[in-house]
């Protein structure tokens, strides 16, 4: 195993993944087409006579946050298997060359070939929703999204993206923690930590705080000098926007490197 870093030997380690697993790859994308066509094709024959674009980024959502975490735990599923794994880690590549070159795979190609294959079923099922508006425009409609609207899903699209990133890179670093069963573990642990937060926030809502105006960042009493004034309890603006760069940029790459030091520290 080679200690330096070369960007040509990561070249060579994304040419040999690919030739090593192209025709699980090229199954796995007609698979998730597969899918998102049974998904879309129920909205298109069931979704009524009104139809709205706003539905069909939730089902390109939902797919994918699924199709994302499963792809992700098999990301390191050769760890699981004592040949392959002794293989795979006395390969003459760096542990961080190997890492991203399978990063390389999990988040960039998944990422652009789930958005072709999504804006290629919208765009049919939107030109089957047209033909129906053709043939009988009283009868129904395709309500176009505003990306102008406040109050959209556009308008939290980019929190829903970064905590998409967020749960591969959790599903990608359960597949070097775990041997087996890498998915449902990280979903446990997942909901574990969700459950925990939702207790947390209704114990809050249920407590003497209950009376005030609060969320995570700030507290405001309206009862301390009357109801025309009030005093709240915030945190700094620098320690609220970092606590909120933090958590919409950073879990990923913080996970990523996780992962890459648990790659470090593997044994078989």
């Amino acid at each position: 195993m080679s200690a330096n870093f070369s960007f040509k030997r990561i070249i060579q380690l994304i040419g040999k993944q690919w030739g090593e697993n192209r025709r699980m790859y090229l199954m796995s994308v007609l698979a998730l087409m597969g899918l998102l066509g049974i998904v879309f094709g129920f909205w298109a024959v069931n979704g009524g006579s009104n139809y709205n674009e706003e539905s069909a980024y939730i089902i390109g959502l939902f797919g994918l946050f699924i199709t994302g975490a499963i792809f992700a735990s098999t990301a390191f599923n050769m760890l699981g298997s004592k040949d392959k794994g002794i293989y795979w880690i006395s390969f003459p590549a760096s542990h961080l060359e190997k890492f991203l070159a399978t990063w390389f795979f999990n988040f960039l190609v998944f990422s652009v070939v789930y958005l072709v294959c999504f804006l290629l079923l919208k765009t049919g099922v939107e030109s089957y929703i047209q033909a129906l508006i053709d043939k009988d425009h009283v009868k129904y409609t395709y309500k176009r999204l505003n990306w102008n609207n406040k109050n959209g899903i556009n308008a939290v699209l980019p929190y829903f993206i970064s905590a998409f990133f967020a749960v591969q890179a959790a599903f990608l670093l359960g597949s070097v923690a775990f041997k087996r069963f890498s998915f449902i573990i990280t979903i446990v642990i997942i909901a574990t930590f969700l459950f925990l937060f939702i207790y947390y926030v209704s114990k809050i809502a249920n407590s003497a705080l209950a009376n005030y105006n609060w969320n995570l960042f700030s507290l405001r009493d309206p009862y301390v000098r009357g109801e025309e004034t009030y005093k709240e309890y915030t945190l700094s603006p620098v320690i609220k926007e970092s606590i909120q760069f933090f958590l919409q940029f950073l879990i990923a790459p913080f996970m990523w490197l996780i992962t890459w030091v648990k790659l470090k520290e593997k044994q078989i």
